[in-house]
Parts: C-alpha cells; sequence; structure tokens
C-alpha cells in the first residue's frame, strides 16, 4: 500500500516498527553492481508434463502444447509430446496432470510486504467491502479481543488494533466512538484506523492505558461537552494514543510473519512479487529488514523478490562506503533486486488523488492535490535515470498521470543516451483518458493496475468518488490493449489480497464485489488479454521478461498447475479455479 494511498497506516506501522532495534550487520547482503546470472542451473532429472492444458503464453497468446519439460530450475522443452520427450531423454519422469492446466508462474507487479505481514497479529483488516454495516466491524473486533483475552502469551496492557473503516461507506454512515468501541471491550485497549489515515477512533481503555484524560490539550482530540469522545483527529492526536500500543514485533516476529505472508502468496500461484515502496514504513530500516528477510536460511524464498526503494533512500550507505545513490544498477538487497520509486499523488478512494476535475458532487477546488512539482520531480527522476535505474512513478488521478507522462517525456528527451532496455511505469494509471493511453505507449512505458479498484470499490467510485462516468473507465484495460500499451494487474496489498486469478476475472468480466452489475463493460477484455496481465506483460515491467513470463525453453521453470482450464469455464467463475500446486525454479 502505497504511502501516497494510506498515509496512516504506514504512519501507524511506523508505530509499531519503531522499536526493531535492528541489527546493523548484514555483512554482504548489500551489495553494487552484483549481476544475477541469466540462466538457471540445468542440473538433476528431468521432469515431463503431459496429458493436460499446458498455456504456455509465448508472444503473449496462449499459445498451448501438449508437453513440457524441465532439468532443475529450467524449462527444457516446450512442444509435441513425443518431440519433449526425444528432447528430454528416456529417463525424464513423466508427470501425468489427468486433465489439469498448466500456466506461466503469476507474477505479482506491486504489493509492500512488511505492512502486509504486519495484518498477522498486529493490524486488523476492516475493509469496506467486508463491513456494510457498522455492526459487521464490531463483530470483528469482538473476535479479536476474545482471541486477545483468552491467549495466555499476551500480557496486560491488551490491545487491538485495525485498520480500514470508513464511516462513508456503511450502511448510515455510522462513526465510531469510545462509547461504541467500550460494547466491544471496557478491558482491552481499541485502536482503529479511519481508511483515510487521517482519523482514528479509540475506546476509553485504550485513553486509560496512554495516560490520556479529558483536560488533556493537545490538538485532535475531539471532545463533547469537555469529555472526550474516542475520536482522534491526524497525526499528533493518533500518536499519542498509538505509541502505546503492545506488543510491538521484534526482529525475529517480522522475518516470520513475512515469511507467512510470502508462503501465502506463493499459494495463490506467484512465482515473482515485486514489492512497490521499500522506505515508506522505516527508511533504512527497511533495506536492512529486506536484506534479513530475503536471505533468511531459516525460511528459503518461496518466490522471486523484486522491490523498489524510495526515491529519497540515496544517502543508504552501503559497505563499500558508498551510498544507494552512488551506485550504477543492479543492486543486489539480500536476494532481492532494486530500482527505485517515485510519487506523485495519493489515493482516488481517499479524496488525495490529483484529478483534473473535482470530485463527485464535491466543490469544485475539491480535486485532490500533486505531491511535488513538476521541474522538482523530474529533476529527480533524471538523476537516477542518468545512472540507469528502472524508474516507476505512482499515480492515481489524471492529473497525476499528466505531470507523470510530463515528466518522462522530459527526461527521456534530456538524456538521449539513457539505458533504452529499461521499460519505466506509472502505478495505478486509475484515472486517465484515451490520449493518455496512447502518449503512455509512444513512450515506451507500462502501466500496473489495481484492478481491486473495479471489484471493490466500483460501486463506491460510481456513487460517490467520481461519478457514473469517470468511473466506468478506471483502470481502462481494453484502452490499453487497444493502445498496445503494456498493462498489469496488482494488489498493492495490504490494500487487497494478491489474487491473480481474480484479477483475471474481474479484467474480464468487470463485475463488481457480490454482484453481476458490470462497471464499464466497454473496457472488458478477451481471457487472453487478462492473462497477460499476471504473466508476460508483468515480467516485462520488471524487466525480465528474458526469464520469466512465459514457458519456453530456457526460461526459469516457474509454474502453476491449476484444477481445471480456464478457456473452458464461465468467466464469472475464474476465480474459483483451485490451484493445485506452484512451481518456483523447478521445486513445488
Amino acid at each position: 500500500m502505497c504511502h501516497g494511498c494510506d498515509p496512516g497506516v504506514t504512519a501507524l506501522a511506523r508505530i509499531l516498527t519503531s522499536g526493531l532495534n535492528l541489527s546493523k550487520d548484514v555483512g554482504n547482503l548489500i551489495q553494487p553492481d552484483v549481476v544475477e546470472s541469466e540462466n538457471d542451473p540445468v542440473e538433476g532429472e528431468s521432469s515431463i508434463f503431459y496429458n493436460g492444458s499446458i498455456i504456455t503464453m509465448a508472444g503473449g497468446t496462449f499459445s498451448p502444447v501438449e508437453a513440457l519439460a524441465i532439468k532443475g530450475a529450467s524449462i527444457t522443452a516446450a512442444g509435441r509430446l513425443q518431440d519433449v520427450r526425444s528432447l528430454a531423454g528416456d529417463t525424464a519422469t513423466m508427470v501425468d496432470l489427468n486433465g489439469q492446466c498448466i500456466l506461466p508462474g503469476f507474477v505479482e507487479p506491486h504489493l509492500h510486504l512488511f505492512l502486509s505481514a504486519l495484518t498477522i497479529d498486529y493490524l486488523v483488516p476492516l475493509q469496506p467491502w467486508k463491513i456494510p454495516k457498522r455492526s459487521d466491524a464490531l463483530k470483528i473486533l469482538q473476535k479479536e479481543v476474545d482471541k486477545v483475552v483468552n491467549d495466555p502469551n499476551k500480557r496486560d496492557p491488551k490491545w487491538v488494533a485495525a485498520y480500514g473503516y470508513d464511516p462513508s461507506l456503511v450502511e448510515c454512515q455510522e462513526e465510531l466512538d469510545a462509547c461504541v468501541l467500550d460494547g466491544v471491550s471496557t478491558a482491552v485497549g481499541i485502536f482503529v484506523l479511519n481508511q483515510s489515515g487521517h482519523i482514528a477512533y479509540v475506546n476509553h481503555r485504550a485513553f486509560e492505558i496512554a495516560g490520556v484524560k479529558d483536560d488533556n490539550t493537545t490538538r485532535g482530540l475531539v471532545k463533547h461537552d469537555g469529555k472526550l469522545t474516542g475520536k482522534l483527529l491526524e497525526t499528533q492526536a493518533i500518536q499519542l494514543v498509538a505509541g502505546h500500543i503492545q506488543p510491538k514485533p521484534n526482529e525475529e516476529t517480522v522475518k516470520r510473519h513475512c515469511a507467512e505472508k510470502l508462503g501465502e502468496w506463493s499459494a495463490k500461484g506467484c512465482t515473482t512479487v515485486f514489492d512497490a515502496g521499500i522506505g515508506t514504513v522505516n527508511l533504512f530500516d527497511d533495506v536492512i529488514m529486506l536484506a534479513k528477510v530475503t536471505d533468511n536460511p531459516e525460511h528459503p524464498l518461496p518466490l522471486r523478490f523484486v522491490a523498489a526503494l524510495m526515491e529519497n533512500m540515496t544517502d543508504f550507505p552501503l559497505p563499500d562506503m558508498t551510498t544507494i545513490g552512488d551506485q550504477t544498477p543492479p543492486l543486489r538487497i539480500g536476494n532481492a533486486k532494486a530500482q527505485a520509486k517515485f510519487w506523485a499523488d495519493g489515493s482516488t478512494q481517499g479524496f488525495t488523488a490529483a484529478l483534473n476535475e473535482h470530485y463527485y458532487r464535491k466543490p469544485e477546488e475539491d480535486r485532490g492535490k500533486l505531491l511535488y512539482d513538476t521541474e522538482d520531480i523530474q529533476g529527480r527522476m533524471s538523476k537516477w535515470m542518468k545512472k540507469g535505474w528502472q524508474l516507476s512513478i505512482h499515480a492515481n488521478g489524471d492529473r497525476a498521470v499528466d505531470q507523470s507522462l510530463e515528466c518522462y517525456e522530459a527526461t527521456f528527451h534530456q538524456l538521449p543516451d539513457r539505458k533504452k532496455d529499461i521499460m519505466h511505469r506509472i502505478e495505478h494509471f486509475t484515472v486517465s483518458n484515451t490520449a493518455q493511453v496512447e502518449k503512455a505507449a509512444s513512450l515506451g512505458l507500462g502501466v500496473s493496475h489495481t484492478i481491486g479498484h473495479v471489484y471493490y470499490w466500483g460501486e463506491t467510485f460510481q456513487t460517490f468518488v467520481l461519478g457514473p462516468e469517470r468511473a466506468a473507465r478506471i483502470d481502462p484495460i481494453k484502452d490499453d490493449v487497444d493502445k498496445e500499451l503494456v498493462y498489469s494487474f496488482h494488489s498493492d496489498s495490504l490494500l487487497t489480497e494478491p489474487d491473480p486469478l481474480l484479477f483475471v476475472r474481474t479484467a474480464v468480466t468487470r463485475l463488481k464485489y457480490d454482484s453481476k452489475e458490470v462497471l464499464g463493460q466497454e473496457q472488458r477484455v478477451t481471457l487472453e488479454d487478462a492473462l497477460r496481465g499476471v504473466t508476460v506483460n508483468p515480467a516485462r515491467q520488471l524487466n525480465l521478461e528474458h526469464r520469466i513470463g512465459t514457458l519456453e525453453k530456457g526460461k526459469s521453470a516457474d509454474l502453476v498447475i491449476l484444477a481445471q482450464d480456464p478457456r473452458t469455464i464461465d468467466p464469472a467463475n475464474l476465480d474459483t479455479i483451485a490451484i493445485r500446486q506452484t512451481w518456483y525454479k523447478g521445486k513445488k
């Protein structure tokens, strides 16, 4: 979840992890100029998959074959069964798919590992699609309180911390306050962060633990008749209470929870993931933690990890006494390769994305805002691109998209001798027009869509945020296809969970959550187009198309085995296909 999308949950995560006291001894885990091998090892026994559907996505099309052979970590053959057996040899192990389907391992091109890991034991998600009524949120909180009370390992004072509640999206727009939360518990401190990140709600026990009384004059403590209401506005008041939340995770806990999340994403068929904001939580400590998580002998990576550093991380010191900003990429952090990330605006559903026209039924001046002047952000982009770094820019609103396109075009013009085999990106690209799609394609950029905007927030965008016309063309995949813009789909976890088959289903149907209503049917695409958005296209966007994204000879043996061929079922049921196995570098 980009800090521009949700500064509140990032600030809360920063509070929770501020006391980690990370060991700075990372040895050679952070190294400049380390080039990853272009080829995976071809060692060990061969295996041949046959008697099922094998969709290779070679050339960006289904490109089905009868058989697929792997040896060690690499694909050694794909084609007719007779030919593959001849190439693999008589000693190859025959793997009967029994009618199941193989696809390339899914590529998740935008998520946030450390924030996602905090949802294990520390942050309870209260996403709007789970809580149509306030009572639904209270039931979730009650369940968490019961778990905490009955856990002998939890010491007093006990807490439940949650995020994501948004009164504007629940029935009757019901708020939370101390009295309502007291109805859940008066013994456990309860802290709930609003979806906007600018408001929090607490019970009276939370005030008691934090030592905050009615006579406290801290700005942002909302009172009624001189009494604290339980509503906190903005950072100063929020931190007054959040700073007391216990327990705080230690280094080993964070590493273990990160490993658990990576395992969950692997189980969804992901073999490559991209963290789009290292440094958003605790700056340099994030880099150290990334190195330790991705090079952890106790929990070997079950997938390939790529990451983007916040662009203000240039001063991070490396073991050779240089800094990140001094380096010409690639840079290896643990077992992750690094890129650079910029932000142009905030969140569309949070009303902080920069739009060209005002938000639906809002004052004319209410259009969100750009985070930086164009000249400022373009100058900083130029410094990184000049050294050969791949760049990505967070841009949700169409005004931010305009700025991003202008910055890329100016930087490309300024640096005619830049590395041109790199695909630079715009993240989210939520609100846009056809001209912007064409411009992005002409510049050779890639765009990655938070496709959950269509599925989870479609109704909200229509009726509350953007209005029917603009909402119908958010995440305009069909325009991307028609204009030959390289697109991909992502979760922005913890905003939504990585679920590539759900992303594919949404791109094909544009169906909204728990509904048969379609949001912008003219932006629906074919299954083949949708599968490109989770395989070959994000591989191109990560500049890894030579190794992943399709099932072809010489590429990494990253594959997912599905219970059914997605070409044979109702598109509305694509997300129900069971994932049987995920193979990463030839191992399941």
